[in-house]
């Protein structure tokens, strides 16, 4: 059963998020480096997101390059909040701070 997600690791996802819909296109150190997140947060929340079919991998060389999803749009990040927020209740910890 997968764990539940905590209110941190929704908000870096929803930061991660509103930044790829409004740059675009960005490296992982170009997110790291405007989140002012570490590298291993911004990969855990990209990965989740990933499997949720929310952001697009592409691969160029050696360098992962993220999108927002073409299903993604300001209101579904604000939808998202919302409703894993409200499932949170007695969750574990997810390991990443």
């Amino acid at each position: 059963m997968p764990r539940r997600q905590t209110s941190k690791v929704i908000e870096r996802k929803k930061q991660i998020l509103e930044l790829l819909l409004k740059e675009g296109e960005l490296p992982t150190n170009e997110i790291v480096r405007r989140t002012g997140l570490s590298h291993s947060q911004v990969f855990y929340a990209l990965k989740l997101l990933q499997r949720d079919g929310l952001v697009k991998e592409i691969k160029r060389g050696k360098v992962a390059y993220w999108r927002a999803a073409e299903n993604v749009t300001p209101e579904l990040i604000q939808k998202m909040s919302a409703n894993e927020g409200a499932e949170e209740g007695s969750q574990e910890q997810e390991g990443e701070e």
